[in-house]
């Protein structure tokens, strides 16, 4: 009797763990810890308003604190990502963690040396509009792969608003310079979609318990 209660528990066992090992290949699993969105929303407000001193400082010097605290935002993500996995038993990133990761590297990098370019010629609204459409588009495709409707719904009216934000820019001649009021506008706009917004769709997503 003992020797069969044996036996099933570790068939049981055994099925969690193909059951888990598919997931997990699939790809259908996908834990996240989205605390880590708080930190990114801290960086993001640091940055929207140091950015435009550092680069009038000196670009050289703005590109490397950009850059830097990006480096801190990936390094928590990845250290939060690892605890998270360790909570599942599992040791290495999924290939979905994977594609978000390298999608947000990619973008952040094309985007500190694309906002280098623009800061000297003092295109300052476009580097913010920039980092606005080019990082809730990395968001759209996140809430679209892993279906959360908020990040989606976020990203589309962040991508929306930068285009309007743009056009407005240009049929007012402010794209230029750091004196305009259009650049407070623009900031207002950057703490709403790269900030607030995703903190708040991180703490539903925490409240849901998903």
């Amino acid at each position: 009797m003992q020797i069969d209660k044996t036996l099933k528990k570790e068939e049981a066992i055994r099925q969690i763990n193909d059951i888990k090992a598919h997931l997990i290949d699939k790809q259908t699993f996908f834990p996240y810890n989205y605390r880590a969105t708080y930190v990114w929303s801290l960086i993001s407000i640091i940055l929207i308003f140091t950015t435009v001193p550092l680069y009038e400082s000196n670009i050289l010097k703005g590109t490397i604190v950009v850059s830097f605290l990006i480096l801190v935002g990936f390094v928590t993500e990845m250290i939060l990502t690892k605890k998270v996995n360790e909570s599942y038993n599992i040791q290495e990133c999924t290939l979905r963690q994977q594609f978000i990761m390298k999608s947000f590297l990619m973008v952040a990098l094309f985007l500190i040396v694309f906002s280098a370019v623009l800061a000297s010629y003092k295109l300052y609204v476009p580097i913010f509009l920039s980092w606005l459409f080019l990082i809730s588009l990395v968001y759209y495709t996140v809430g679209f792969v892993l279906n959360i409707g908020r990040f989606t719904q976020m990203a589309t009216f962040n991508m929306f608003a930068s285009i309007l934000l743009l056009a407005i820019g240009f049929i007012n001649d402010a794209l230029v310079g750091k004196t305009y009021d259009y650049l407070y506008v623009i900031q207002i706009f950057m703490v709403i979609g790269l900030a607030i917004m995703p903190a708040v769709v991180a703490w539903w997503q925490l409240k849901e318990g998903k």
